[in-house]
């Protein structure tokens, strides 16, 4: 089956925050949805304190889920961003940065919103991710 995508990326600065406004997708394959992926295991925090650190292994956890469902990171068409509200600044200041390397080594452009939220399932969680893919 044969997929195209056209990015829409209208503004300026666009690909410098791993950030784009959309995309259209033609394709007749498939479409995985990944729930939200944090900074965790064995259900335990990681990286407690470090929202670059926590940002990016919750990514890698992603691209496994990714992988093991089939698809790559060139394959996400949405990533939906949450932020604990109390690290939204230390965000902007260097997470943001780790996570736009992270996306561009990985090959992902996508679509999607950072939300800032007041908590997450655990209290020493910073950030959580969700996917969607398609291919």
């Amino acid at each position: 089956m044969s997929s195209t995508r056209r990015v829409i990326a209208p503004w300026d600065g666009d690909d410098k925050i791993a950030y784009l406004q959309g995309g259209i997708e033609t394709t007749g394959g498939s479409t995985l949805w990944l729930s939200g992926t944090t900074a965790t295991r064995n259900r335990e925090a990681q990286h407690v304190g470090d929202i670059a650190a926590q940002a990016v292994f919750a990514l890698e956890k992603t691209g496994t889920a990714l992988r093991e469902a089939g698809y790559e990171w060139s394959h996400v068409v949405r990533l939906n961003w949450y932020i604990k509200a109390s690290h939204t600044d230390e965000f902007w200041r260097v997470g943001n940065d780790a996570v736009a390397a992270f996306l561009a080594e990985n090959g992902c452009k996508a679509a999607g919103v950072l939300l800032v939220v007041e908590g997450l399932a655990h209290p020493d969680m910073l950030c959580e991710f969700e996917a969607t893919a398609v291919k």
